[in-house]
């Protein structure tokens, strides 16, 4: 969305925007349960010629408070693999834990999913994964739209570039991580004139805009030299105090998980 500006967070501390989107949250959940088996059933990238076979990895549940978009899953360690499971999730959890997410929460209160769902395979340089294209972007497009959709989380937390991209345009990390962007979601009411609240909050005062927070963030892989500048270091440092100042106002508690 390029489109998508820095708002300014509230001064009011307590505040929440807390808005139910159309459907029960049992309702949602249930059709998030029945999405995420088309995700697992889907082939679009190898029948496509992009991948050699499909294991998509992701997880959580509708109603959580936060959600994780990365660039694409890790290669799978695992019968039942989990997102954020190795080293790019320790030096995650280590990041939440600073803006005041004890590391379990990683769990309990971020849904986990990412651009596109399944491992691309090595880069070519064999240092790190493979940057999904932008065809197999726009194959799992729809993916990620419905998750949105039915998670409905408060703030999105994006994760390197490309995740970055797909909510807020081409931009470059340095213009992007320590800011706090709206980024419109239809299941969001429309802010009304004088309502300082939720102007505030979802449409840097605009009336008329309604959306998402979503926070940029690095990459946490150890590849990624990103982090190598002190400048830069810098703003991860500012991102995680303004997830912090999120988590304190907006009401992040982990909600209980389905049985």
């Amino acid at each position: 969305m390029d489109s998508s500006r820095p708002i300014a967070l509230l001064a009011t501390a307590g505040t929440s925007n807390r808005q139910p989107g159309p459907g029960t949250l049992a309702t949602r959940q249930r059709e998030l349960e029945a999405y995420q088996e088309v995700i697992r059933g889907c082939r679009a990238c190898v029948e496509a010629g992009y991948l050699p076979a499909a294991r998509p990895v992701f997880h959580g549940h509708a109603g959580q408070r936060v959600m994780v978009v990365g660039q694409a899953p890790a290669q799978p360690r695992s019968e039942h693999p989990r997102p954020y499971s190795g080293a790019s999730g320790q030096t995650l959890r280590s990041w939440l834990a600073q803006a005041g997410f004890p590391p379990q929460e990683l769990e309990t209160c971020c849904y986990l999913t990412s651009v596109t769902k399944c491992f691309p395979g090595p880069s070519r340089s064999g240092k790190g994964d493979r940057a999904p294209s932008a065809a197999e972007v726009a194959l799992c497009r729809r993916h990620l739209e419905r998750e949105l959709a039915l998670v409905q989380p408060a703030v999105v937390i994006t994760l390197g570039r490309l995740a970055a991209r797909w909510f807020l345009g081409d931009r470059p990390l340095s213009e992007l991580v320590g800011e706090v962007f709206a980024w419109p979601a239809p299941w969001l009411p429309p802010a009304q004139e004088g309502d300082a609240r939720r102007q505030d909050l979802r449409g840097n005062g605009a009336p008329g805009e309604a959306g998402v927070l979503v926070l940029p963030l690095p990459h946490p892989s150890g590849v990624n030299r990103w982090h190598n500048d002190p400048a830069n270091r810098k703003q991860l440092a500012r991102a995680l105090a303004r997830l912090a100042e999120l988590r304190r106002r907006l009401d992040l508690e982990p909600l209980a998980p389905w049985g």
